[in-house]
């Protein structure tokens, strides 16, 4: 079994496995999937003797990330062959695809999950996403006013767009995974620097123990060895900083010497207060 991105002149053997799995999917907006989303993403997959076994698609998206312009993959079409299920195939593929949009500099990937807890294990986690019908037809000028993270409807946005009529809401979760590039957009009310030990199973880099140093612009991580203020998941870190935990939720914060200082340090991040995604591939 090889494990590979398809070759444009392949993605379209991938199509049958996409029926298989996604049989809500009407004929024809498959044919525009494949026609207008295939024609530039890329498809990871599970090759077996010119059949395709297994598969995720990372669909290319631009972000305007408090008002810096950053790219992120949106991860569809995640699927695998009922009698090649349960053989750890999905776990290799979402596994190198997390490591190579490391490697890209991607900040983070989402995807909107069928089961949380499918994604739970590699550290994703939900975000707080507005995605109100009535905002679809927002400008980015009116969207910078009140989000922090949104999807950029430049050119290459119009090129990509599926216009199919029916709405859904769309929960989304994100996982983190170049912090620096993340980290740059990320300040604090007033100059701080936390101590900070964060765990990533599959993202080696961002595994370690690191100053935290924080301006009003933003930030960056040092790596350090001392003793941490903070011990924390990238999965926890990236709820925290989408505003879906709060200081006072983040585990072991009750337990820690100075749990008070460390709880006014955290609170002084500027987390996002902001998302609005609402795109269904």
């Amino acid at each position: 079994m090889e494990i590979r991105y398809l070759a444009n002149k392949e993605k379209e053997i991938s199509r049958s496995l996409y029926e298989e799995v996604f049989v809500e999917d009407e004929e024809a907006f498959v044919d525009a999937y494949y026609k207008i989303k295939a024609a530039d993403n890329q498809i990871l997959a599970a090759v077996e003797e010119g059949h395709i076994r297994s598969m995720l698609h990372r669909n290319p998206y631009t972000f305007r990330f408090r008002g810096k312009c950053v790219h992120a993959d949106y991860l569809v079409a995640v699927a695998t062959k009922r009698t090649y299920r349960h053989q750890g195939l999905m776990r290799r593929i979402l596994v190198k695809a997390l490591q190579d949009m490391e490697q890209e500099g991607q900040p983070f990937a989402f995807l909107m999950p069928a089961d949380e807890a499918i994604y739970l294990p590699f550290d994703f986690r939900l975000m707080g996403n507005d995605d109100e019908e009535s905002l679809s037809d927002l400008k980015s000028a009116q969207l910078s006013e009140e989000y922090d993270l949104y999807i950029e409807k430049d050119e290459a946005y119009e090129r990509r767009h599926i216009p199919w009529p029916e709405w859904e809401t769309t929960p989304m979760m994100i996982r983190l995974l170049h912090l620096p590039s993340f980290l740059r957009q990320v300040g604090a009310a007033q100059e701080q620097s936390l101590t900070i030990a964060i765990t990533d199973p599959i993202l080696a880099k961002n595994q370690g123990t690191f100053r935290w140093e924080l301006t009003t612009e933003g930030s960056r991580l040092l790596p350090v060895r001392e003793e941490p203020e903070l011990e924390i998941s990238i999965g926890d870190l990236g709820s925290f900083l989408c505003g879906m935990l709060g200081a006072e939720e983040l585990p072991g914060i009750s337990e820690a010497a100075d749990g008070k200082m460390l709880k006014e340090k955290l609170n002084r991040i500027q987390v996002l207060e902001g998302i609005y995604i609402n795109e269904t591939v």
